[in-house]
């Protein structure tokens, strides 16, 4: 793929830094609706066609198959740090009040107003 890449790239490199003229453009482009049209190069190009279809389809099924079981791992490592979070937010709170026992709470659950001062909690 490399060999064809840099001889695509150096045939594209003639023609447009070619001052000879058409003739040089016109023999190169007649060489390469030869080895497009060649019957090798067609059964090589539908083979490579089918090989990236067919391993589309078995990574697309891995992925899905797969699915769940990563959205779970995800959802509990979301709710653990959500509950780590909580836990280090009411730590602090309960910190903050024993140092000023006028100060009451109705709220829980980690409901809490927001404010400059106050963390945004979930």
């Amino acid at each position: 793929m490399k060999k064809f890449i840099f001889l695509a790239g150096l045939a594209i490199g003639f023609v447009v830094g070619s001052r000879a003229g058409r003739g040089p453009y016109e023999s190169l482009e007649r060489t390469a609706r030869q080895v497009a049209d060649d019957p090798e190069v067609q059964r090589r190009a539908t083979q490579a066609k089918d090989t990236a279809t067919k391993v589309a389809h078995d990574t697309a099924g891995a992925v899905k198959e797969k699915a769940p079981e990563v959205a779970s791992n995800v959802q509990g490592a979301v709710a653990g740090a959500a509950g780590s979070a909580k836990e280090r937010i009411g730590s602090a709170r309960e910190d903050h009040r024993s140092g000023d026992e006028s100060s009451t709470s109705t709220h829980a659950g980690g409901d809490a107003e927001v404010g400059e001062d106050k963390p945004l909690s979930s």
